[in-house]
């Protein structure tokens, strides 16, 4: 389920990602180093199905980005 060690992505240019770590129906969930500040964090990677109508790619967007500000005020 991980990486390979050659074969590591950085995201945003800062997010290494080391390993997936989940997988679900919106995308799949990496564990990755953040280059800035210097610790590991999840990084959830959205995934749109072409069929979606573009109001449907919008509110998921916008889920994602409400789930990930909710699970930063956790830290």
């Amino acid at each position: 389920m991980g990486t390979e060690g050659h074969d590591l992505r950085v995201v945003a240019g800062r997010y290494r990602l080391e390993a997936r770590i989940g997988r679900g129906g919106m995308g799949v969930v990496w564990r990755a180093d953040d280059l800035v500040l210097g610790r590991q964090v999840a990084v959830k990677e959205l995934t749109l199905d072409d069929s979606l109508s573009e109001e449907d790619a919008r509110r998921r967007r916008e889920h994602s980005f409400r789930e990930a500000r909710a699970v930063a005020q956790l830290r």
